[in-house]
């Protein structure tokens, strides 16, 4: 059964792709950006200083808020990346 679930799952990232990240919930429905970097570094806090915590890359798609702080547009609970390397979805509302 166990085996069956992640089954499942691994079809869930083949029809989502892989590169689409959920941050779940601070993300805003339809709020979402495509990755212009070729390797764009998520940070702990809106800061170059701040630990990085995970790399996004050219291409893949990212759920996001409207909150927009020091450059830096937050994913989520303690995710940040740099605004300038986002570009809005077409039809995306950030509110």
């Amino acid at each position: 059964m166990l085996a069956g679930v992640f089954f499942v799952y691994l079809l869930g990232d083949e029809r989502r792709g892989i590169g689409d990240i959920d941050v779940g919930g601070s993300a805003e429905p339809g709020c979402q950006f495509t990755v212009s970097a070729d390797v764009l570094n998520v940070r702990s806090a809106p800061s170059t200083d701040a630990d990085v915590i995970d790399k996004v890359t050219r291409d893949e798609t990212v759920a996001a808020s409207s909150t927009v702080r020091k450059g830096f547009r937050k994913l989520g609970d303690e995710r940040w990346v740099a605004k300038e390397f986002l570009t809005p979805v077409s039809g995306a509302s950030c509110g």
